[in-house]
């Protein structure tokens, strides 16, 4: 009989799309720890590269998608999905922050948009990067907020909707994984040196 081991779905969304971005012709790898209780430590991405490793560790937290009715034309403040994260601290374990939300990928006639019917969407900061973020995390009255949120109509593009104080709805889509690939390659790189 053989052991049966899982993963959240977040983390094994996350571990997908870095082996589409990041392929192991290009000596990248994805592992998850054994022991579930690693602190700060949910996937670990691997290069071996020039006979060295590197390795850099995620923590991924993942939102709830909320969806606003389909028949509303997005104004200011409203999108079609917004998250809900709770603010955490980082601990010093995790390298990058993975933010995951799993939305409905359908559009108003309730048509798969992207070949799926649900799709994540993901976001990646590095260790400062995230210390950074969360230490602005404010209610409109200037104090520390509990809770922080991302909205988003569409795939390639996300916008703060909740832990700015002064409600700028700040793009933060430089943050989506797609776009943080070269991040991660210099940080692995980091590690072994140059090619």
């Amino acid at each position: 009989m053989e052991p049966i081991f899982t993963i959240p779905y977040a983390e094994f969304a996350v571990a997908q799309r870095l082996q589409q971005l990041l392929p192991t012709s290009g000596g990248f790898a994805v592992y998850v720890p054994a022991s579930r209780q690693q602190p700060g430590v949910d996937l670990i991405l691997a290069r071996r590269r020039q006979g060295h490793n590197a390795a850099a560790t995620i923590q991924v937290k993942s939102s709830r998608t909320y969806s606003a009715p389909t028949n509303r034309v997005r104004t200011a403040t409203r999108f079609r999905y917004r998250t809900w994260f709770n603010t955490f601290d980082c601990p010093d374990q995790a390298d990058f922050f993975s933010l995951v939300a799993l939305y409905p990928a359908i559009d108003v006639r309730q048509r798969r948009e992207l070949g799926t019917w649900w799709a994540p969407q993901i976001m990646l900061f590095s260790q400062a990067e995230m210390r950074k973020f969360l230490s602005r995390v404010k209610t409109v009255g200037g104090k520390p907020d509990k809770m922080f949120g991302f909205g988003f109509d569409e795939p390639g593009a996300v916008y703060q909707t909740r832990g700015d104080q002064h409600r700028r709805f700040l793009e933060f889509s430089e943050y989506l994984l797609e776009r943080r690939v070269e991040a991660l390659k210099s940080f692995l790189d980091g590690q072994i040196g140059p090619a």
